[in-house]
């Protein structure tokens, strides 16, 4: 208890004498003439004598800086510099080769542009290393001659990759085969094939003829399907192609044999053309071997063989030579800045008497101005504190006609018009609740999942339960089709449920979205997908507008659906990626099918926002991991970039060079008084 009583009556005594000292300080007639001036005066004033203060102190510690400033001149000039011209060539060197590597993986022009903006900052950089060369080592300026000569041999190099980039025959030799020889001889195969046809449906019909015409049709169908295999093959190295071409060579070969069986019961006309048909396809049957060396050889593309086996190795040597650089400067750097250090920690002491002078004169002007400036402030932030507790009434004093005056006035019409505003925001509170607490989680839940078809699943049968919906189906619109597909089909009546996770096949058509075999422009389906816009129907037995008939099961005893939601999956760019038709909800006091409602329609908008948002994070991370998977990154070197970026970027070097120009300013001064000549040379460095 008497620890206590002491503690507070200490601390009444030390308010009590700095109050003293403030109103003796504030009875002072500057002190009242500045209160009468404004902000922008006031600071004037301060900042004024702290300046004066600070020159003061630098002319003090003048005279024991002037070794210390040679020193840190040399390091400014030279090592800094070097070291962060070397660290940026590295950066932009990288840069270059993640430029080509874009490129070479994803053709876009972007690249191209990044390249020649990246290439221009290296060269430039180079420029700089070239014009500091004199000031270094003769084994750094060996390591700068070696960099320009593997860059010199570099620099031809990108061009020649976008250009094989660019043009695919000259990049992908098997394709070039494929799409030169082997189209010519496959074409005239087919051609003579389907003249050898011709001829024998003009024949007789007899039990040999119509055989033989059968087995020129094999043979046609299986030729034009081995094409077909061995260009996915080409264009895609996917080895099901591969099979697919080695399984119906087998069957073509069988068909070819049983016609050379079957020749002499051809015309002449048609053997003739049996004969250019066997020149033709032995031909084109030499070229698959040769495409599938190529396809499974490390060649199968120019561009990507060019950069692993000459750009890399280049840009890793080039590397290697402005690190070596970057450490050899970092070394002088440090020992150079230890001498320095030494010889400013003298001045410093110098400093620390002057500093205190200038910390009571600081007190005193820093107790006038807190309650001239700080003192307003306070009291218009206590005001604000009233009104963040829920009191919007409060309003601030205008004290004075100054800035915070204006500032008053200011907080006061605000404070009016957040009034207003907050009834308006509570009115959005209860919508904006509902879908942070259910459709929102839904959505995140929907973002986690990895599996495909149980998030498709996932999508149809939460948005199902959420409307308490009897049925619902998901379609999805792949790309290049022009069709929906039915990915998920549920129906609870019914027990139906197919696609999805329960390996239960859908056999309904997919909807057609053009004009053509089985188009409905009525379609309920095909408009929203087209539209891009929601229909919900009430009672489907009174529409007119729409064709409003669901997939239904082939059984007597099913019932249409009378309700009906329809929204699109889209993105935010606008773009549908599939429908969600919800089907006859029903109210959860007495079971009976009820329309669905506006609120609802709203809420299961939002989900299919977030549903297509999962929908492309899933698509966008399965296509991430396959370019991952592609691409090398360059790990050692990024590591030693940001390795040299974090001893160069330090607050320490900022402060340094801050004190660096500070004392050449000083030291050009000083010999200035004692030379005109030696101000010049002071310019100079």
């Amino acid at each position: 208890m008497t620890t206590n009583t002491t503690s507070t009556t200490t601390a009444q005594t030390g308010q009590q004498s700095s109050s003293r000292v403030l109103t003796f300080v504030e009875r002072l007639p500057w002190a009242k003439a500045l209160r009468n001036q404004p902000i922008g005066v006031r600071l004037l004033i301060g900042f004024g004598v702290m300046i004066l203060l600070t020159l003061l102190v630098v002319a003090l510690s003048y005279l024991t800086s002037t070794s210390a400033t040679e020193d840190i001149n040399r390091t400014n000039t030279v090592r800094v510099p070097t070291a962060l011209v070397s660290a940026r060539a590295q950066a932009s060197l990288l840069k270059m080769l993640g430029d080509v590597r874009g490129y070479l993986a994803l053709g876009q022009q972007d690249f191209k542009d990044s390249y020649t903006r990246s290439r221009a900052e290296f060269e430039s950089s180079l420029a700089e290393l070239q014009r500091l060369s004199p000031n270094l080592s003769p084994e750094n300026r060996q390591r700068l001659t070696d960099l320009q000569v593997a860059f010199a041999k570099w620099s031809a190099l990108p061009e020649k990759l976008f250009e094989l980039r660019d043009d695919q025959l000259e990049r992908e030799p098997a394709y070039k085969i494929l799409a030169t020889d082997g189209i010519l001889l496959g074409g005239r195969v087919l051609i003579e094939t389907n003249q050898l046809i011709d001829a024998q449906g003009r024949r007789p019909p007899t039990q040999e003829t119509v055989a033989a015409l059968a087995d020129m049709a094999q043979f046609q169908g299986t030729f034009a399907s081995m094409l077909s295999g061995l260009r996915g093959y080409v264009t895609t190295r996917n080895r099901t192609f591969k099979g697919e071409y080695e399984a119906n060579l087998t069957n073509n070969q069988f068909a070819w044999d049983r016609l050379l069986e079957r020749k002499n019961l051809l015309t002449p006309s048609q053997q003739t053309s049996l004969d250019k048909i066997a020149e033709n396809r032995d031909k084109f049957l030499e070229l698959p071997d040769r495409m599938f060396e190529i396809l499974e050889s490390d060649q199968w593309r120019q561009d990507l063989y060019l950069f692993s086996t000459e750009t890399v190795p280049l840009t890793t040597d080039m590397q290697q030579l402005l690190a070596g650089i970057t450490s050899d400067q970092q070394a002088l750097l440090e020992r150079e800045l230890a001498t320095g250090r030494d010889r400013l920690l003298l001045t410093n002491q110098q400093i620390l008497l002057s500093g205190v002078v200038a910390l009571i004169i600081g007190i005193a002007l820093s107790i006038i101005f807190r309650e001239n400036i700080a003192g307003p402030i306070r009291r218009l932030t206590g005001v604000a504190n009233i009104i963040r507790e829920g009191d919007l009434g409060a309003r601030a004093v205008v004290e004075s006609n100054d800035e915070i005056g204006i500032l008053a006035e200011t907080f006061n019409s605000m404070t009016g018009q957040l009034s207003q505003t907050l009834q308006q925001v509570r009115k959005e509170k209860k919508r904006a609740d509902d879908l942070l607490e259910v459709v929102i989680p839904i959505g995140v839940e929907l973002s986690a999942e990895k599996d495909f078809n149980r998030l498709l699943e996932n999508m149809l049968v939460q948005a199902q339960d959420f409307c308490r919906a009897n049925g619902g189906i998901l379609y999805l619109r792949r790309e290049k089709e022009d069709a929906l597909r039915l990915m998920i089909v549920r129906n609870n009546r019914q027990n139906i449920a197919l696609g999805g996770t329960t390996q239960n096949e859908i056999t309904y058509p997919a909807v057609p979205l053009v004009e053509g075999d089985g188009f409905n422009e009525r379609d309920v389906v095909a408009h929203v997908a087209l539209s891009g816009n929601a229909v919900n129907l009430a009672d489907t037995s009174t529409v007119t507008e729409f064709d409003a008939t669901a997939i239904q099961p082939e059984s007597d005893s099913y019932q249409a659906a009378r309700s009906m939601l329809v929204i699109p999956i889209k993105n935010p760019e606008g773009k549908v990626l599939g429908v969600m038709q919800l089907l006859d909800p029903t109210d959860p006091d007495t079971g009976q099918i009820i329309p669905f409602d506006t609120n609802l329609q709203q809420m299961m908008e939002s989900f299919s926002s977030l549903a297509a948002a999962a929908l492309e994070a899933y698509i966008r991370e399965q296509s991430l991991k396959r370019e991952i998977q592609q691409l090398k990154i360059e790990i050692d070197e990024a590591k030693r970039q940001q390795q040299v970026s974090e001893i160069v970027e330090t607050d320490f070097f900022a402060d340094l060079q801050a004190r660096a120009r500070e004392i050449r300013g000083r030291s050009r001064r000083g010999r200035s008084e004692k030379s005109g000549s030696t101000d010049a040379d002071d310019s100079e460095t």
